[in-house]
């Protein structure tokens, strides 16, 4: 919980400024329920139900007044039932994927509640999912030593035929009975190295409706002329990082997204970049940075490029009072190009639920976090 300021001023058309509020801010809390039961011979299996709260209004919206997915019912952040050993485990339901980055970036989930990267890392051209729906995934466990995490899952889009977290897949046809999707995260910890390698593909089997997201705005055509393709995703991103001691941790991420549609005549990419630090000063004080840059979309089609990426980042910092509580204090920018329209989307932290192109976002934040 944060209390927050929020604006976003410097927009192309003056009329789509947000001007200054001050809010008492919830960023993505959640309660879980979980059981296991010791199968012997090392074998175990259990449930897992994450599900989101919004302390702050006590209902089902976000700070934009907007329908925040992860807070409508049980286990709506993640849901799983799994069985296996210390080598592997296979997990079944709505879980986490392309937008978890693991050790290389802990800014947002784990110290100032909210981070600016990762709103990059899932934005613009985007990717499928950033938690599958109907997902079968296998997880290396700790007998995999140095690559323990790893996971490589495949899923089906199903009766819904898209995943209602991410704003990227909103437009697709309601039903895809033969959609598919698939990853894996490659993960490496040795010593003082963490290492990362993401990649997510997927492919709709369902005409693409008129007006809706998967007919690639901003090629040539009309709406209408679009309908009756197929949408098709790739997204990767790959990271480094070194730790030195205590919290504290240096690393480096890139991505790349891209989507077209069945004959690859119209194909859409974007690529981006950032830098995530956290020092420990000792005494329970961590400080944090980040930075990151979205470059502008691309297109294979003759659609002339515009300026739409943006760049960010985040200054903060935190005090721990104990293992599981901590205040922090966080400033958050994201400046938009001309044509360029991020937002503090993650968590539905933003006051808008969009902001004008060429907005800049800021956001300065008080608040804690606690464990329990």
């Amino acid at each position: 919980m944060d209390v927050s300021s929020f604006e976003a001023t410097g927009a192309t058309n003056p009329a789509e400024n947000v001007a200054k509020r001050t809010r008492v801010a919830d960023t993505s809390s959640r309660i879980t329920f979980a059981a296991q039961e010791d199968l012997g011979g090392g074998l175990k299996a259990g449930v897992y139900c994450e599900t989101g709260i919004n302390i702050d209004n006590g209902g089902f919206t976000g700070q934009a007044d907007t329908p925040n997915a992860n807070t409508a019912g049980f286990c709506s952040r993640e849901g799983r039932a799994y069985i296996g050993n210390n080598t592997a485990e296979l997990r079944l339901g709505r879980q986490n994927v392309w937008w978890t980055q693991g050790e290389l970036n802990q800014v947002g989930s784990n110290l100032v509640g909210s981070d600016t990267l990762t709103n990059f890392v899932t934005g613009g051209v985007g990717q499928y999912t950033t938690r599958g729906e109907n997902m079968i995934k296998v997880v290396a466990g700790a007998d995999l030593g140095a690559f323990a995490g790893s996971e490589v899952y495949t899923g089906y889009m199903g009766k819904s035929g898209f995943d209602i977290t991410s704003a990227a897949s909103a437009g697709e046809a309601a039903a895809s009975p033969s959609g598919k999707y698939s990853g894996f995260k490659a993960l490496y910890t040795q010593g003082q190295i963490v290492g990362m390698i993401d990649y997510q593909t997927s492919k709709s089997t369902t005409p693409v409706q008129a007006g809706s997201n998967y007919q690639l705005a901003g090629f040539a055509g009309t709406a209408a002329a679009a309908v009756g393709s197929r949408a098709s995703r790739d997204a990767v991103k790959y990271g480094v990082g070194y730790k030195y001691g205590g919290e504290s941790l240096i690393s480096f991420q890139a991505w790349e997204h891209k989507r077209s549609n069945a004959t690859d005549t119209a194909t859409e990419k974007d690529k981006g970049w950032g830098i995530v630090s956290h020092h420990d000063a000792g005494n329970g004080y961590v400080l944090v940075a980040q930075y990151g840059k979205q470059g502008k979309r691309t297109f294979s089609n003759s659609t002339a490029e515009t300026e739409n990426g943006a760049k960010g980042y985040t200054l903060g910092g935190l005090k721990r009072l104990s293992k599981r509580t901590h205040l922090y204090t966080a400033f958050h920018v994201i400046k938009n190009d001309a044509a360029g329209t991020y937002n503090m989307n993650g968590g539905n932290y933003t006051s808008a639920a969009a902001v004008g192109a060429g907005s800049e976002v800021k956001t300065l934040a008080v608040g804690f976090q606690h464990w329990f």
